[in-house]
């Protein structure tokens, strides 16, 4: 016995799940229920609406929290609760109710069964079964795996950008920010899915993850993360509910981009590189001659500019190599053109003064420049956005500045700045679309990120990455990437 003892204790301190019984279920609060287990432990049922409930078990016994985000970040909204004018939660025996979805605990295996309310059921005073785990949640060496019931007709969606792939059904993905934009990748991951069943699952946490559909046992899901606790979102709700629905309620609606967003943008470096004539190859310009660029100085090479002003020892001008010279091109040839990004390229900056205010007004020439042209002005991203010492006036940045005084209204985030994802991705855009609003006169956030997560949807567009070549591969995987990130 005292073997026995002994063994049961050291179970429970390294986490893995042990069988108990419910021991009672208690509304604590008015949208929380406990379920309180004969071996001490505690699951937490907190409802943010008759349709989502949270689920948080700890087996250190800690409280309810926000998953840890260094640097800050939450992936849910502010207030992402949506009651009536009451929340009516239910406590009846081993079953927790809402208007709409039902959780009962098995009384010797405390399993739980979640079921949903429909209209024929609920005159009968019942429900209809949507999912069960099959085995104990297991949290031990800080990994959390959840088992729960598939059916074998039951096909499952979500996950985020996984490339190539949208139905999931039988498969394994990985809730991983790989930074790798080609078939079988997984650019912005999104620790969330949902299941034809009728239910979808939001796991609180910024850890990698791992969710298997079936391929290891087609009648079970097998839901992982690396986290020494469980906290995930269940959402069921009436017949004309879709999953996704509840997912915008938890983690905010989809960003609604500008007007001018939705036409063409222009994405290049015009601070950066020489360009030198050649005689053959090279890029014909309007005034008939071919030019070579090059990144760094060269013998008898142009050095191009955002506005066009320089002019060389021998009277060349560099015009035809600035980005306002980009804008004209497109007005000549009756192009419709929407923004203009005039420094996306490692190293280019949007300014060649001595000073980071002296390029902010730079920039600012040139975006009135663009403007009175029906352009807007944005910036690609390397690297931190505040001012910071050490860094070179070139590459020093001020996104205060650069949106209240140079009128910068789009930002492009690259892999140098947010190329970390989970909440340091979140946090980064999260910056930009409160700073844009307030230093912009109002204006309307327009970022384009990758390496996103649940919640980087309410900030900004998410983009699949670079892809080098044309090639028709690239359109056949993009496909299936583009439904699967619109399902989720």
């Amino acid at each position: 016995m005292k073997k026995t003892l002994i063994l049961l204790v050291a179970l429970v301190a390294l986490g893995v799940s042990v069988r108990a019984q419910v021991k009672e279920i208690v509304k604590t609060g008015e949208t929380t229920v406990e379920v309180r287990y004969m071996d001490g432990q505690v699951r937490v049922l907190d409802f943010y609406g008759p349709t989502i409930v949270r689920i948080f078990q700890d087996p250190a016994g800690g409280p309810v929290r926000d998953p840890k985000a260094k640097p800050e970040a939450k992936i849910l909204v502010d207030n992402p609760r949506r009651w009536g004018d009451k929340a009516e939660i239910e406590v009846d025996g081993l079953t927790v109710s809402t208007a709409f979805m039902q959780l009962s605990f098995d009384e010797k295996t405390a399993l739980m069964t979640v079921g949903h309310k429909d209209l024929v059921h609920f005159v009968r005073g019942g429900s209809r079964e949507i999912i069960h785990e099959t085995a104990p949640v297991s949290i031990e060496n800080r990994h959390t795996v959840v088992r729960l019931s598939r059916t074998a007709d039951e096909c499952f969606y979500g996950g985020g950008m996984q490339n190539g792939r949208f139905s999931h059904g039988g498969k394994v993905i990985q809730i991983v920010n790989t930074n790798n934009w080609t078939d079988g990748g997984v650019a912005s991951p999104s620790p969330f899915y949902w299941s034809t069943a009728g239910y979808g699952i939001l796991f609180h946490t910024f850890q990698p993850g791992r969710y298997d559909f079936g391929a290891s046992n087609p009648d079970e899901v097998v839901l992982s993360h690396d986290a020494d606790y469980l906290d995930m979102f269940v959402i069921v709700g009436p017949m004309d509910f879709s999953p996704l629905d509840g997912y915008y309620q938890l983690t905010g609606m989809p960003v609604l981009l500008p007007k001018f967003g939705f036409f063409e943008g222009h994405l290049n470096a015009y601070n950066r590189d020489y360009w030198t004539e050649v005689d053959e190859g090279g890029v014909l310009f309007e005034n008939g001659k071919r030019y070579k660029e090059s990144q760094k100085p060269v013998a008898g090479g142009i050095r191009e500019s955002l506005n066009g002003e320089l002019t060389d020892s021998l009277g060349r001008s560099n015009y035809q190599f600035s980005a306002r010279a980009v804008v004209d091109r497109y007005a000549a040839h009756d192009m419709p053109l929407g923004w203009v990004l005039p420094n996306d390229g490692y190293g280019a900056g949007y300014g060649q003064t001595g000073s980071l205010a002296g390029n902010i007004d730079n920039l600012r020439q040139f975006g009135d420049y663009a403007r009175e042209r029906g352009v807007e002005i944005g910036l690609w991203t390397q690297s931190d956005l505040h001012p910071k010492e050490g860094i070179e006036p070139l590459l020093q940045r001020d996104i205060v500045g650069e949106v209240r005084d140079a009128g910068v209204r789009v930002l492009k985030t690259d892999v140098a700045w947010v190329g970390a994802g989970y909440s340091f991705g979140l946090n980064g855009v999260a910056d930009v679309a409160k700073i844009m609003p307030e230093q912009g006169n109002r204006a309307r956030p327009f970022i384009i990120t990758l390496d996103g997560w649940a919640g980087t949807q309410r900030y900004a567009g998410v983009w699949s990455g670079d892809q080098v070549g044309g090639q028709w591969e690239y359109i056949r995987f993009h496909i299936p990437t583009y439904i699967g990130s619109g399902l989720s």
